[in-house]
């Protein structure tokens, strides 16, 4: 992984300083890919759109906050390294938090789907490394819900997340039916995973090892 630049922006609801640290390049080496769509990759680390100011801990939208500096990551060390001393990277909602967001009402559009995913992630966290597997909450299911309404059917990435929601949320038979419809040939594999999942009658996030 090669870093890029430190942009400074200030939070739009108390005035203070987030340090957003960005990334020139990465890969996937060592990354571990789950059914929801979820990836961790060492070497290629998430750069959430909404976050938590780490001083307010107002959720914000990372790209509408204005910069107000940047620095490089080998650059001279200047006016960026006295003028925002104060500045703390922001970290990623929790599931309440964005459940909360949810609630009070997000932007239709990339927004919302954004949200509803980030949300459907958050709660699934719990549940990747664990032995014991709880069901979706009351809160997970309405909000899993309302995220596969949101895809469309006709885009193969699109229809396979929808597949994976309904078979999560324990609707096997339509799951099955998306998942036996035609797809491109790179999400084959991925296909496969679930689908066996989804006979089996497994419910669960799961991770995906491909060959």
């Amino acid at each position: 992984m090669t870093p890029g630049s430190t942009v400074f922006r200030e939070c739009s609801a108390c005035g203070k300083h987030i340090a957003q640290h960005t990334i020139n390049s990465g890969n996937t080496l060592g990354a571990r890919f789950w059914t929801d769509g979820k990836r961790d990759a060492p070497m290629l680390p998430d750069q959430p759109w909404l976050v938590k100011c780490p001083h307010c801990s107002s959720l914000v939208w990372i790209d509408e906050q204005m910069q107000v500096g940047e620095i490089e990551p080998w650059g001279p060390r200047g006016e960026g390294f006295t003028k925002f001393t104060d500045a703390l990277p922001a970290s990623a909602p929790t599931l309440r938090e964005y459940s909360a967001c949810l609630l009070a009402g997000v932007e239709a559009g990339d927004k919302e789907r954004y949200v509803r995913l980030r949300t459907w992630w958050a709660g699934n966290d719990a549940r990747r490394n664990g032995v014991h597997h709880t069901p979706l909450t009351e809160v997970e299911t309405a909000n899993l819900l309302a995220f596969s309404a949101l895809l469309n059917e006709k885009e193969d990435n699109d229809r396979l997340m929808k597949a994976e929601a309904l078979r999560e949320l324990g609707m096997f038979e339509e799951a099955e039916g998306l998942l036996a419809t035609q797809f491109q040939k790179e999400l084959m594999e991925a296909i496969g995973i679930i689908r066996r999942l989804n006979k089996s009658r497994n419910s669960v996030v799961a991770e995906m090892k491909f060959r």
